[in-house]
């Protein structure tokens, strides 16, 4: 009796799970697929219609479903050696993520991506992919980034209709046989990857894809017009060819005639009197550098026995050098070649090559808001820790202010989250993302309970994160705030404190609850992948906070980062503490002692503890009902898609 129930059970599920499949598009399509891109079962192999519990489509290779596991929002197939046509997987219309790379796929004439119009990232290079560039690509409002590379595509791009859509940051179309040329477009706004080298095009390169690299367009032979070498001013119109090149016979040299013996002689005087010349003004200038040496000689000898090394009094300034930093001079900093870094909130930065092989960042200050800043420069330079970028040394004059830090080669975090995310990227994993939001919150911890707890930073941005060879975070310009004038920049709003943004000329609202609200949306951009300003418009965390808890994985969450349950959990809880931070409400936000406390809990723990919420409450005399929504017990379970 038992054994004919069990059997009877194992039916039902049997056919219900197959009910329930055959009755979903997307699972039919999958199916539809495997038939025709892998016949012989050999790649593929867990796509089956079995009753086990592995078999269900949303556990497949590649696959990846909704929250209510009932569609399929991703699908990466790569180097898998399918064949065959992808024309069933048009009915995937729930499509955020499909990458097919490398494989021997192909596409019917007239094939059209209208279908997907949630697709976000479109990966096929490396096919067999021909015919004319499919058709509805103007309706994939959402997408981000096409990679249609290495295939057969022939037929002019449709430039236009892809620059007009708003969020589309990649596209990639070389080695393919496109033709025509690449129509006059208006302005591109989010566009950061472009390439269409190694095909058929011709004509003049628009004026608004000029500041891509040359190797962007190589490979067309008729393409011409800047980054490209060749220029557009020999073609004709008629055919746009390059006219030949006349080939010029020179007419028969004229004999020439004998010079007369007294225009010799005036020539050789002439000669002879200019070497003179040249010969005194040498003379000159040598003993001008010597007369100079000797007085510069003089001067060294007297700042040798007035100073010990670390401060020396220039002619027009004083150079400050702290413990740490190798010992250097003004005439060192100006003679060595620098290379411009970047224009921030409060001056120009450079990288300084040293004679000596040592690099330096070089800070020139634009505006003071002190004239007595020698004081407060010294406390700022005497702060150590392995997260914070140390002012190394200073020169002041009366009208120049130079800034000397260490240089970092891993360049800041904003490059590492958000720099070329296209293919070939490689992403930061979670724990490197764990590991930099808990130095972040550790070096901010510890400028705040420095200097009697009076310091902030005022300009806490990802850009002022750079990433030492120790793989640490290290935040950048610190406290500069309190002496130098920062102008208005429209581009760090998204990091700015409601109570900033309201109060934009009133220097007297920073705080270090400004600094949490900063850390805060630094934290979003980390579990995110996306910037401080929003798609150009709505600041992160606004938006962050406008996503329900339930669409956090599929929307909040960067797609770069793995899917295992563990680290979904984790994810969820920096998440929380990040909602926590950019709380509208100033004493709303924890500390940042209290951030960096919570966030270690999660790397050692894989959970936040209770002590640490219960101490974010009372430091901050709040009843705020987001602190209860924190997960401090078990991690979730649920696994759930992109």
């Amino acid at each position: 009796m038992k054994l004919f129930c069990k059997s009877t059970a194992s039916i039902l599920i049997f056919f219900l799970f197959f009910s329930l499949s055959s009755s979903n598009p997307d699972f039919e399509a999958l199916l539809q697929f495997k038939k025709s891109s892998d016949p012989f079962n050999k790649t593929l192999i867990s796509w089956s219609n079995s009753s086990s519990s592995s078999s269900s489509p949303c556990s497949w290779i590649g696959v990846t479903c909704n929250n209510e596991r009932t569609r399929i929002t991703q699908l990466v197939l790569e180097n898998q050696n399918l064949t065959g046509s992808i024309e069933v997987l048009s009915q995937l219309t729930e499509l955020r993520q499909l990458s097919l790379k490398y494989n021997n796929l192909s596409i019917p004439k007239d094939f059209s991506f209208s279908p997907w119009r949630n697709m976000k990232l479109l990966y096929l290079s490396h096919n067999q992919f021909s015919g004319k560039f499919p058709s509805g690509i103007s309706e994939l409002h959402r997408l981000h980034r096409i990679d249609l590379s290495y295939n057969q595509f022939t037929g002019e791009i449709p430039l236009p209709e892809l620059i007009q859509l708003p969020n589309l940051l990649t596209i990639r179309l070389e080695m393919n046989s496109f033709t025509g040329s690449l129509s006059a477009i208006g302005s591109i706004s989010s566009l950061i990857e472009f390439n269409v080298s190694r095909n058929d095009l011709e004509g003049e390169i628009p004026e608004v894809l000029r500041y891509f690299q040359d190797s962007s367009f190589e490979g067309n032979k008729n393409l011409c017009g800047e980054p490209l070498l060749n220029d557009c001013g020999g073609e004709s119109q008629s055919g746009g060819q390059i006219d030949p090149i006349p080939v010029l016979v020179p007419p028969k040299p004229k004999k020439a005639k004998k010079l007369s013996k007294k225009a010799l002689i005036l020539i050789t005087i002439s000669y002879v009197g200019l070497i003179i010349l040249m010969g005194f003004l040498g003379f000159l200038l040598c003993m001008k550098k010597f007369s100079k040496k000797q007085s510069n000689g003089k001067q060294s000898n007297e700042k040798k026995k007035k100073s010990s090394g670390f401060e020396g009094k220039e002619e027009e300034g004083m150079m400050v050098l702290f413990n740490g930093c190798l010992d250097l001079s003004v005439d060192d900093l100006l003679k060595s070649s620098a290379e411009l870094l970047g224009k921030g909130s409060f001056g120009t930065t450079y990288k300084v090559m040293m004679n000596n092989g040592y690099s330096v960042v070089v800070k020139r200050i634009r505006e003071r808001k002190k004239t007595e800043i020698d004081g407060f420069l010294k406390e700022i330079g005497g702060l150590r820790h392995k997260n914070l970028s140390s002012l190394r040394g200073y020169y002041s004059s009366k009208g120049e202010l130079l800034l000397i830090y260490d240089y970092f080669s891993n360049g800041s975090l904003y490059s590492l989250l958000h720099g070329n995310r296209g293919p070939g990227r490689t992403p930061l994993d979670w724990g490197t993302r764990l590991k930099f939001a808990s130095g972040v919150a550790e070096g901010l911890a510890f400028l705040h309970l420095a200097n009697d707890c009076k310091l902030s930073h005022g300009n806490l941005t990802s850009a002022n994160v750079v990433i030492d060879r120790e793989n640490n975070a290290c935040i950048a310009d610190t406290a500069l705030c309190h002496i130098f004038v920062a102008p208005a920049n429209v581009a760090n709003n998204g990091y700015k404190a409601p109570e900033l943004i309201y109060n934009a000329h009133n220097y007297r609202k920073l705080s270090q609850k400004c600094d949490v609200y900063s850390l805060g949306v630094i934290l979003l951009e980390i579990l995110s992948g996306k910037m401080a300003v929003y798609e150009g418009e709505t600041s992160l965390a606004k938006w962050v906070q406008c996503v329900g808890k339930e669409e956090w994985e599929s929307e909040v969450f960067d797609f770069e980062l793995s899917r295992d349950k563990v680290t979904v959990g984790e994810m969820v809880c920096l998440l929380q503490i990040a909602l926590l931070c950019v709380a509208q409400i100033p004493n709303d936000r924890p500390n940042a002692s209290v951030v960096h406390k919570m966030i270690e809990d999660i790397k050692t723990k894989g959970r936040i503890s209770a002590t640490f919420i219960h101490k974010a409450n009372a430091n901050n005399h709040s009843t705020d009902s987001s602190h209860s929504e924190l997960s401090y017990g078990a991690l979730p379970t649920q696994h759930t898609s992109f």
